[in-house]
């Protein structure tokens, strides 16, 4: 039911998008219409896109917990862009030509968003988590059929317990490629810890020895000046 919903959803907003890019393109809607006008081509589109993306973004935090960062990110961002192109409209402004010009911009930027987002929602129909669709399989089952226990017969339980065994191996694999995967990073981290303090430990010595040479100089100098001071004072008792 879930995946079937978000497909639906996802036609919508597919079809939507589409046609309003359509009209940017072919300058049926364009900066150089008014205010009014340009609102009033655009509104219900814009809701429509707003609702669907809502929508399939409910559907892809279900069938893709892993990803409910990046499906955040692009949801808010594409919605945030429509509304900010809707507040721009209605403002008063001593100009509105520049308030169509700056709202056109927000509109196309919606349209970039939009794809953005469009093939998030691609990706997540076509690849999505295999526990989580294993899980809405056996719930699909379950509805079809009755409880699962209710299923009697061995030839109706053994494609059921298949796939789920199949879907549980899949992710066994990805979570042992992961961890590998971790594990290769964290060797990564260990080497450039130690070659930054290998680093740090050689900078050290090196102007230690440098302080130490600075120090050698000026020990010689004070040597030095000891000694001449000591003959010019000796060379002076000499003339008395």
């Amino acid at each position: 039911m879930i995946k079937e919903e978000f497909s639906q959803a996802m036609h919508e907003f597919e079809e939507v998008l589409q046609k309003l890019a359509t009209d940017v393109a072919s300058r049926a809607i364009s900066e150089k219409l008014t205010t009014p006008e340009l609102l009033n081509k655009t509104k219900n589109r814009v809701e429509s896109l707003k609702h669907s993306a809502k929508k399939t973004k409910k559907s892809m935090m279900i069938l893709k917990p892993g990803k409910a960062n990046t499906i955040n990110a692009l949801h808010n961002n594409f919605v945030q862009t429509l509304t900010t192109f809707e507040e721009i409209l209605i403002q008063d402004s001593p100009d509105p030509a520049a308030n169509s010009r700056i709202a056109f911009e927000q509109l196309r930027k919606a349209l970039t968003d939009g794809s953005d987002l469009l093939l998030l929602m691609r990706e997540i129909r076509d690849s999505p988590s295999l526990l989580m669709d294993g899980l809405l399989n056996l719930k699909k089952a379950a509805k079809t059929k009755g409880p699962v226990i209710s299923i009697q017969t061995k030839k109706d339980v053994q494609p059921l317990i298949k796939h789920i065994m199949t879907s549980i191996d899949q992710l066994r694999s990805e979570l042992i490629d992961l961890d590998k995967k971790v594990g290769n990073m964290k060797k990564i981290m260990r080497d450039l810890q130690e070659r930054s303090l290998k680093t740090l430990l050689t900078n050290t010595d090196i102007v230690s020895d440098a302080n130490k040479s600075k120090d050698l100089a000026r020990q010689m100098n004070l040597s030095n000046f000891k000694k001449e001071k000591n003959e010019g004072n000796s060379n002076l008792r000499g003339r008395d």
